[in-house]
């Protein structure tokens, strides 16, 4: 669907030196505007000197807004950080979890940067609960909803696994969530741009993600949304002079916090990084997360059912309205083979325990989804 977009890969340059760049859940292609976008910040830098903070600070507040666009968050609702890790950590930071309300419920399925910082909590009183998964692949959400009760303080929730690019159906677990009082966290890393999210419609408390997957970001532009009603009530401790209502006032005093998701704002910010990130955020704005959605079951569906048909182990759900935008593919000796891809220029990722995952993106072509399974296929047969 949609062959009209690969009139858009021109804007890639790496598609022209891969014979497939097919790994765009783990690092998308660079758009070529962000050439353009360092040497603006350099020049205002170079330039400017100092007086560059009155372009950058509200630049960043622009970027913020386009990536919040991105997830159906409203203005001035989403803020820049560097990365998910700060973000939860910085959320966490606002929770009171020396109470019977302690409980974080969440999926052994999670991405472990985030296990390392909710586990973490323990030394404040928090209680990790860890809902199991079957087949290491997926997530019952009534499992989850079951976890949760009167002493759940927050849910954090992955809404596409990293591993198998699983969807996980988690209106069921906001609703539960709404009837005891606990707060919601959507990770969106693996979704952001791939599959349509709407934070509003969702009534999630918060909403994470970063940069450098489908919305082509690159590293350092993690970003969190946070409805304004929940975010007011909180204060968090992991805090900087950003977060502050006055920064440039330089106030010795306990923190005065700025109004909404700004007091999540932590220190100096990753400016470089925001102007990095603003033309991936633009490209999937403009091209719309609807049509992605389209174009991308239109080659993953057809990637999977060429891994099967050649007696490939595919880990990610055949249905493909559950699942993301990548297939987690065992060819058998997945690291070895692998390493193999890379070396003749097609770049996929491997998991452990799971497999090779491919994912096309918007600019990517069907031919480049057959082109890597025939690969697959001969290096295993010694080719």
């Amino acid at each position: 669907m949609h062959e009209d977009l690969l009139e858009l890969r021109r804007n890639y340059p790496i598609l022209d030196t891969k014979r497939g760049y097919l790994i765009n859940n783990s690092l998308g292609a660079m758009p070529a505007a962000v050439h353009d976008r360092l040497r603006e910040y350099a020049d205002l830098w170079a330039t400017r000197g100092v007086v560059a903070w009155r372009d950058w600070i509200p630049e960043m507040t622009r970027v913020a807004d386009l990536v919040g666009a991105v997830i159906g968050a409203p203005p001035g609702t989403t803020v820049m950080h560097q990365n998910v890790a700060t973000l939860i950590g910085a959320v966490a930071s606002a929770l009171d979890f020396s109470g019977q309300r302690n409980r974080i419920v969440y999926s052994v399925l999670d991405f472990p940067s985030c296990h390392y910082v909710w586990s973490a909590q323990a030394r404040y009183g928090g209680e990790v609960v860890l809902v199991p998964s079957d087949d290491g692949m997926t997530v019952d959400p009534q499992r989850m909803v079951d976890a949760i009760d009167e002493r759940t303080l927050i849910v954090p929730i992955s809404h596409v696994l990293f591993k198998s690019s699983s969807i996980f159906d988690f209106a069921p677990v906001v609703e539960r969530a709404r009837e005891v009082g606990a707060l919601v966290l959507l990770d969106a890393y693996q979704s952001a741009g791939a599959v349509p999210l709407d934070v509003v419609a969702a009534d999630v408390d918060f909403c994470v993600g970063g940069s450098v997957k489908w919305l082509c970001g690159g590293p350092a532009a993690g970003w969190l949304y946070g409805k304004p009603a929940v975010v007011e009530a909180l204060r968090p401790t992991q805090v900087g002079w950003f977060g502050h209502a006055a920064p440039f006032e330089f106030v010795f005093d306990s923190i005065d916090y700025a109004p909404g998701i700004g007091r999540f704002a932590g220190g100096t910010p990753g400016v470089p990084a925001a102007y990095a990130a603003a033309p991936g955020y633009q490209a999937v704005l403009d091209v719309g997360v609807d049509r992605i959605r389209e174009r991308s079951m239109s080659l993953t569906q057809p990637l999977l059912e060429g891994a099967l048909e050649r007696g490939f182990a595919v880990r990610s759900p055949v249905d493909p309205t559950t699942r993301g935008g990548a297939v987690t593919i065992d060819p058998g000796d997945a690291e070895k083979v692998h390493h193999e891809l890379l070396a003749r220029d097609f770049v996929v990722d491997h998991r452990p325990g799971a497999g090779i995952r491919v994912a096309p993106h918007f600019y990517n072509t069907a031919e480049e989804c057959t082109a890597v399974l025939d690969e697959m296929a001969a290096i295993r047969s010694g080719r």
